[in-house]
């Protein structure tokens, strides 16, 4: 008889376990082998600028608004990350708004770095090794790679051609700067105009002078102002002086070899200047914004001006005679990842350059990659895109189901993807027809074929939509939300497969009792008191029970708010309300009843086994910025636990297999670009251990246990 009974005691007493609320301040926290990649996507994020050094064939260079500095591996044609060490504390320097190559010494690299005005740090880094280390140069300026078209334009970093040590900065608030001891120490050129607050100085150039073709001239394009030369004047001296009649608007310079200077603007077109005058040169007056302008280097007078707004599929103009006549270059892309869409081309184009190596060879950048072609005369050129190791979406969102694609991502611009094999791209975005960005993920864990996508037209919800689908993602059906409600989250009942929650950003919370067909009020809850009025919120304040279909839970101003009849009607169910905190996240332990945890950043984690009557705080946890229950150790009853924030005093990625009773430290040995702001975190419910990160311009990244 006894030997009956005690597998079911010592049942009871594993759960008891697995379901105490941790009280210890005797943490354990030790660190484990895992073995982090990056899932690859290809492309999909805007490399705002494309540079190849002049004196050694294929050193090429892509810098990106959001996700770091490239260098090309042509031996096997795929983008190396050259920030990932950056770490979470630094993550400002992840946007690049500026990149200089070093003429006499290939190894050197200059970037302009810093994604955002009120962010910190912003500086100009050098490297001596092409990008495998980096070292701040202390100028310590506000760059400002995102967030407006000024980002396209460039370079605003230029190293004298003749003489390494002299390298020229534009920044955007503070005017130009120079350093004469290669980026050692730094003197502010109060000569030169500041420009436009924010904008400033985004191009710098140097060439020979058209009228002393053996005397040395640098150009800085002030925006809102005009060019200014500095060279050496009739007197005799070196000064700088604006040009008279130069463009106010300029996006990108380049020189020739003669000293003919072009420049292209974001509202004005395209111009040349021969040393005493301007002409335009503009290729068709169906357009004024060009950025990208590139001379062959083995013909003065070969050209190409690429059109900068418009739509996709923009033009690129050449001309064989300085600029006199153009022509608009066939185009067609071969070589693309299969889930790209026809408007990934030649979208938002910022940069062209010819290959001085390579005869006919060009590459173009765009919003979504870079592309090449090896016959640029041809009648109909053909072209290929580079997108190995171009990792650059914005992740908002995630889903890990516990069958079918262990992993599904919602991105900006992008949409999102089923990751059947995160080691392999995906083949297609979700298809979710009409809509950019995903931003809520759930499934019903009855029957995890049957899941919810909401999405939207554009950042701001102006068509949000939300999309039901029965077969694991593969084909979803588009429903209409309420009039009015915009953006936010849905969850979907765990074992009604017509029960859904939506709670919006803009609009008042509702239900669904016929997968969206029509919809309900609810009572009890508080005004929507959601935070932003755009995708880029991370906020996961809603959550269904992984058991009780009929429960969810949302959270608001330090209150749980709690269903146990499908929605119709919520309550407080903590009366001690949770200390105000950073990003929050709610979700429900799998497979255990009236579990449910709440992540509030910089107040850590909170742990309920009374569905949110009461909560303790997980104790040396200090900072919860995510967090994510996934599949259980084997032979355990409760599933396992990760965070990413600050447990015992160590800012890392972690584990904890007995919630949270113990911590393992499973971050990478090395960062791989993790410290781009991780802002998204889901634990695979499929394969115990396995984890996937969303960033906020490095893509998404997975991590398991080491074998």
């Amino acid at each position: 008889m006894l030997t009956f009974r005690l597998p079911k005691l010592l049942l009871i007493v594993v759960l008891m376990y697995t379901l105490m609320i941790p009280t210890t301040k005797n943490v354990v926290q030790s660190a484990e082998s895992y073995q982090w990649n990056s899932i690859p996507v290809g492309g999909g994020g805007y490399i705002t600028g494309v540079v190849v050094h002049p004196a050694e064939p294929d050193l090429i260079y892509a810098r990106t608004d959001i996700g770091g500095v490239y260098r090309l591996d042509p031996a096997n044609n795929r983008w190396i990350p050259l920030l990932d060490h950056v770490e979470s504390n630094e993550s400002n320097l992840y946007g690049i708004d500026g990149i200089a190559l070093d003429h006499q010494n290939p190894d050197i690299v200059y970037i302009a770095a810093g994604k955002y005005a009120n962010g910190s740090p912003s500086d100009v880094l050098k490297s001596t090794d092409r990008g495998a280390t980096w070292t701040r140069t202390r100028l310590n300026l506000r760059n400002v790679s995102n967030g407006n078209i000024h980002r396209a334009m460039g370079e605003s970093i230029a190293v004298n051609p003749l003489n390494s040590n002299y390298v020229h900065v534009g920044t955007r608030y503070d005017g130009l700067y120079v350093s004469e001891n290669g980026g050692v120490t730094w003197s502010h050129i109060q000569e030169v105009a500041y420009g436009s607050r924010g904008q400033g100085i985004r191009s710098v150039v140097y060439g020979v002078n058209p009228l002393a073709k053996h005397e040395q001239v640098v150009y800085a394009g002030v925006r809102g102002v005009g060019i200014f030369s500095k060279m050496k004047r009739s007197n005799g001296e070196m000064t700088w002086e604006l040009i008279r009649n130069s463009p106010d608007s300029v996006a990108r310079m380049t020189v020739s070899k003669s000293g003919i200077l072009y420049a292209t603007t974001d509202n004005k077109g395209v111009f040349k200047f021969n040393g005493r005058q301007w002409s335009n040169i503009t290729p068709s007056s169906a357009f004024v914004s060009y950025f990208g302008i590139s001379i062959d280097p083995s013909n003065d007078n070969h050209i190409l001006a690429a059109v900068r707004t418009g739509g996709s599929n923009l033009p690129l103009y050449r001309s064989t005679n300085g600029g006199q006549t153009w022509v608009n270059v066939n185009k067609t892309l071969n070589d693309r990842p299969s889930w790209w869409t026809s408007n990934m081309f030649f979208s938002a184009t910022a940069s062209v350059v010819f290959d001085p190596h390579h005869p006919g060879r060009v590459y173009v950048s765009d919003w979504s990659g870079v592309y090449k072609t090896d016959n640029i005369t041809a009648q109909n050129t053909q072209w290929d895109a580079i997108t190995d190791g171009h990792e650059e979406l914005v992740a908002l969102v995630g889903s890990a189901p516990p069958q079918g694609t262990p992993f599904f991502s919602g991105v900006a611009d992008q949409t999102g993807f089923a990751h059947l094999d995160v080691d392999s791209p995906p083949t297609r975005k979700l298809q979710l027809a009409g809509m950019k960005e995903v931003v809520s993920i759930d499934y019903h864990e009855a029957d995890p074929n049957k899941m919810i996508f909401l999405g939207s037209n554009d950042w701001y919800g102006t068509i949000t939509r939300l999309y039901v689908s029965s077969d694991n993602g593969q084909t979803a059906t588009a429903v209409n939300v309420p009039d009015g409600s915009k953006l936010g989250r849905v969850a979907y009942s765990a074992t009604d497969p017509n029960l859904i929650i939506y709670l919006p950003q803009t609009g008042k919370a509702v239900r669904s009792t016929n997968k969206g067909a029509s919809w309900q009020s609810m009572s009890g809850l508080p005004s929507n008191d959601n935070d932003a009025d755009s995708i880029f919120t991370y906020n996961e304040r809603l959550a269904g029970d992984r058991i009780n279909g009929n429960k969810f839970y949302m959270y608001s101003a330090g209150h749980l708010y709690r269903t146990t009849n499908g929605g119709v009607n919520w309550y407080k169910a903590n009366a001690k309300p949770l200390p105000s905190g950073g990003k929050i996240t709610v979700e429900a332990a799998p497979g255990l009843g009236n579990v449910v945890w709440v992540s509030l950043g910089d107040a850590g984690l909170y742990a309920s086994s009374n569905s949110g009557t009461t909560f303790t705080k997980v104790p040396n946890v200090q900072s919860s910025e995510l967090f994510a229950f996934g599949k259980g150790k084997p032979g355990a009853l409760n599933p396992a636990v990760f965070v990413y924030g600050t447990v015992n005093n160590v800012k890392g990625f972690y584990r904890s297999d007995n919630m949270g009773l113990t911590w393992q430290n499973i971050s990478p040995a090395n960062q791989i670009g993790l410290g781009n702001q991780p802002q998204v975190l889901k634990a695979d419910r499929q394969t115990y251990g396995k984890v996937y990160v969303g960033t906020n311009g490095r893509g998404l990244f997975t991590g398991s246990v080491a074998p």
